[in-house]
């Protein structure tokens, strides 16, 4: 018996290290592709592979098609890809995954399609009402919600996997919804890439509203703040992106916004704006004081654009880096009617409403970080819609807007050339908003 025991030992031992053999000897593979919407250049993904990879290797052996300027980060078994350059990116790319491992052991090739460019939404006025849609890129619309009274906003979740709105009765109350969808942006093959799939839409309120502001972060939580018909009836909801949800027990005299990289909200004050944690960490929130509102996040920098009104009526533009005091921009007696910035805050761009006889003409300025202007653009005919802001998009280098004229109906969903500030393409039909959906 005592035989057969050891027998039996040393066999389950002999099949253990064989096994370790095996799969030390086995040659590493790609597992997984994600997007990576917090990094420093126009797109990411993570990719993780089942050892750690020698990442010069990787690097050297692995290709793009089309070749687009990009380097590698991090090490072990999860990488970074981020993509940079300035060129717009108007296609799906082949990425071709190839290298060895730290082992030295090859990787046999494989490739993942990735189509980083964003969604088209609108607000689209259709018969009875207002509708949100999508955009597909043969330039057909997608159907996102019922068609409603009014849409009033919306916000698209940071992580693309969905839409959250504010919709109107038409007397006065409203009703916030989110829009369920699943990114398709990353597949086997060409074919399998699409427009996101659509899930449920399902409200996020109950009884009538006098309000609803709603705000998300990259990392597709969202912030639901309403305010009933009876005094003191305000809530504000965190909706995390792992399902969780919790009430927050914060003072504020408007709209309250979560920060891009998530863990802080932006609350304002009568007597100015301040940064505070979502959960107490013993430190006294970040005050700006004045009368200041949140202009444009620059999301991957940790920076903010603020526009600051003051008490001659003159307005300003500033910039946030954090840790140093508010660095002012522009100062004038213009209205600032929008603003925006790239990703990293070096580029800031705004829209400035000037009066000329009985019209009013707006102007697109492009500033550095430092307040130098880089360049300055008339929209005549055109100006911006009422309510509407400016959107940078890094993957196709330009800005997307919602014009109009005096005698059209409704807007219209605009390209603007980030760098040149030229008017690439204004759309036909007849629009309320046009944002963009991250690819996720």
């Amino acid at each position: 018996m005592t035989r057969r025991l050891t027998l039996l030992l040393l066999l389950a031992a002999a099949t253990v290290v064989l096994q370790q053999q095996l799969l030390l000897r086995r040659a590493p593979r790609l597992l997984g592709v994600e997007p990576q919407p917090l990094q420093s250049g126009r797109a990411a993904v993570d990719l993780s592979f089942s050892r750690a990879m020698h990442r010069n290797n990787l690097a050297a052996e692995s290709s793009l098609d089309p070749a687009l300027p990009h380097r590698w980060l991090g090490q072990g078994n999860r990488l970074r890809l981020i993509l940079g350059g300035i060129t717009p990116i108007d296609a799906p790319i082949a990425l071709t995954m190839a290298g060895r491992d730290q082992r030295m052991q090859p990787m046999t090739p494989q490739t993942r399609w990735w189509d980083p460019r964003p969604w088209l939404l609108v607000t689209r006025h259709v018969e009875g009402g207002e509708q949100l849609q999508l955009q597909d890129r043969q330039g057909q619309w997608h159907p996102l919600s019922p068609v409603w009274a009014s849409l009033q906003s919306l916000v698209p979740l940071g992580n693309g996997s969905g839409v959250a709105m504010v919709s109107s009765n038409g007397n006065g109350k409203e009703t916030i919804w989110r829009k369920r969808l699943t990114p398709r942006n990353i597949a086997l093959s060409k074919q399998q890439l699409g427009v996101p799939a659509q899930g449920v839409l399902e409200p996020l309120s109950e009884g009538d509203l006098l309000f609803g502001h709603i705000s998300s972060n990259l990392n597709g939580d969202l912030l639901v703040q309403t305010g009933g018909l009876k005094p003191g009836s305000e809530t504000l909801e965190l909706l995390l992106a792992n399902g969780e949800r919790q009430m927050l027990e914060l003072p504020s005299s408007g709209p309250v916004q979560l920060l891009p990289a998530g863990g802080g909200l932006v609350v304002p004050g009568y007597d100015g704006i301040s940064i505070q944690p979502l959960k107490d960490n013993g430190k006294a929130p970040q005050v700006l004081p004045g009368s200041r509102e949140l202009g444009a996040f620059c999301a991957t920098s940790g920076r903010a654009v603020l526009i600051r009104h003051w008490p001659d009526y003159r307005r300003s533009i500033e910039l946030v880096i954090p840790g140093l005091a508010p660095r002012q921009l522009h100062l004038g007696d213009q209205a600032v009617l929008a603003v925006s910035c790239n990703g990293s805050g070096d580029r800031i761009w705004a829209v400035l409403g000037i009066w000329q006889g009985q019209r009013s003409q707006h102007e697109m300025v492009q500033f550095n970080s430092e307040g130098t202007v880089l360049q300055r653009r008339n929209l005549a005919p055109w100006t911006l819609r009422p309510g509407t802001g400016v959107e940078h998009n890094s993957v196709g280098n330009d800005l997307l807007m919602t014009l109009t004229q005096p005698d059209l109906k409704g807007g219209r969903a605009a390209l603007i050339e980030a760098d040149t500030l030229r008017l690439r393409e204004v759309m036909d039909e007849p629009i309320k908003e046009a944002r963009w959906l991250p690819a996720g």
